[in-house]
């Protein structure tokens, strides 16, 4: 019986320590949520209005006379609730106490001020002015807004996600309400 020469051996033998083994990195969950449209949100007692989607819930707490309201649009699929509050107030100064509150809880959830992308929203016609918040990065809370009319009236969101916040495997889930943040912006109306 014939030997295999020397030489072929060594080569199958490098051959095969030249293959490297990598493990498959971790997989996420694809979301491609549809639209579905959206639903006028008129609750009795609540002094505003503005637009949902038509495929969250919402979960209202009715505040005692004159205190904050409070609500949660919520999207299933998605493990994500937008907490949206309510605040009667007294005062232009008050408002402006809600308005640095909220703009300092938006600076706390971001690693730097260059994480967060701020559109601003004026309908000076319906008294409306507000921002949107983005906040770039693995935040607990990557979008937040608020709207008042800068009298009487202040009205906030923030979004959570029910799981360890991870920006690029939520992204799309972000984008998505974000949209739904925009149309709920562009609805929103103050009872006369």
């Amino acid at each position: 019986m014939k030997r295999p020469p020397l030489l072929l051996l060594i080569f199958f033998a490098l051959l095969a320590a030249c293959v490297d083994y990598t493990p498959k990195p971790r997989g996420y969950m694809r979301i491609e949520p549809e639209r579905t449209g959206y639903r006028p949100c008129d609750i009795e007692g609540l002094p505003c209005l503005f637009a949902i989607a038509n495929h969250s819930t919402l979960v209202w707490q009715r505040a005692e006379e004159g205190g904050q309201h409070s609500l949660q649009i919520g999207y299933p699929p998605l493990h994500a609730t937008l907490y949206c509050d309510y605040l009667p107030a007294e005062s232009v100064e008050e408002i402006e106490r809600q308005t640095a509150e909220c703009r300092s809880f938006v600076l706390r959830q971001a690693d730097s001020p260059h994480a967060i992308v701020e559109h601003r929203y004026d309908l000076a016609e319906a008294r409306i002015h507000g921002s949107l918040f983005q906040i770039r990065g693995d935040v607990a809370s990557p979008i937040q807004f608020l709207l008042t009319d800068s009298l009487s009236h202040f009205f906030r969101g923030a979004l959570y996600f029910d799981g360890r916040p991870n920006a690029d495997s939520l992204m799309p889930a972000i984008d998505y309400i974000r949209e739904d943040v925009i149309e709920l912006m562009q609805s929103f109306q103050w009872r006369q």
